[in-house]
């Protein structure tokens, strides 16, 4: 009986290891594209697409963009 628990042992606790090593890098994966996410959305609009931008190459660009 010993060796069944030591197979067992010698089985399971590897495959449970690899699958938190899978759940961690899941959560890390969805962490890092929600901070990427996070990041676009606060650093708003391009200059250019920006209609309330008063740089004058965004100016002149937009006019540039309607002709």
């Amino acid at each position: 009986m010993t060796w069944q628990v030591i197979l067992a042992f010698s089985v399971t606790i590897p495959a449970l290891l690899i699958a938190a090593i899978l759940v961690a890098c899941v959560f890390y994966r969805r962490y890092k594209a929600f901070q990427f996410a996070r990041q676009q959305y606060l650093a708003g609009p391009r200059h250019i697409e920006h209609s309330l931008c008063k740089v004058q190459c965004c100016i002149w660009e937009r006019e540039l963009e309607v002709l």
